[in-house]
């Protein structure tokens, strides 16, 4: 799987330091949440039991991103060095799919978070015929939120689960019959 800049691939127990260093940035802790991972040791078991855990599609979980060369960059050094994970997740909180997306911090501001989720929505909506696609973000997380508006996603207003509204998380949907890529 790829993008114009980016190829998508399966996360690898070689790819332990670079995932033990994202979730442990400060914004993942703060938007997404403290995964445990303290270790490298503690980063292949994230590897193994979240990021490659099994989905009832094998398309669906998320993706290890990283650069790749085209016709004007053909020389990108290092182009299988991770960057960020994007990928599609069915929830059973969700009647349908969600898109989640994270880039270590030195590769926010290039435009690649924005490139790896429409082609993941893309993905969505054109490969698994999904009807819509849900996102989930903290309220708190601007940066996200304005991603989710460029890529046409609409807010629902709080997530809930268990039937229970949630003040600090919000739910955001896109619909297959208003699937044009605005980016």
């Amino acid at each position: 799987m790829k993008s114009q800049r980016l190829c998508f691939r399966k996360a690898y127990e070689s790819d332990a330091e670079f995932i033990y260093s994202l979730v442990n940035e400060p914004d993942w802790l703060e938007y997404i949440g403290d995964r445990k991972v303290n270790s490298l040791q503690d980063a292949v078991r994230f590897i193994v039991e979240s990021i490659n855990a099994e989905h009832h599609d094998e398309r669906l979980g998320l993706k290890i991103c990283c650069m790749r060369g085209n016709d004007l960059f053909e020389k990108v050094k290092n182009k299988d060095t991770p960057i960020g994970v994007c990928g599609l997740l069915k929830r059973d909180y969700l009647d349908s799919i969600d898109i989640g997306y994270a880039f270590a911090k030195k590769y926010r501001g290039f435009g690649y978070a924005i490139e790896a989720a429409l082609f993941f929505k893309d993905y969505a909506f054109n490969e698994l015929n999904v009807d819509k696609l849900y996102a989930t973000v903290s309220k708190e997380n601007g940066r996200s939120i304005s991603l989710l508006d460029q890529l046409g996603f609409k807010s629902l207003g709080g997530l809930i689960k268990n039937n229970e509204e949630s003040s600090d998380v919000l739910l955001y949907e896109a619909c297959g019959n208003d699937n044009l890529s605005p980016v």
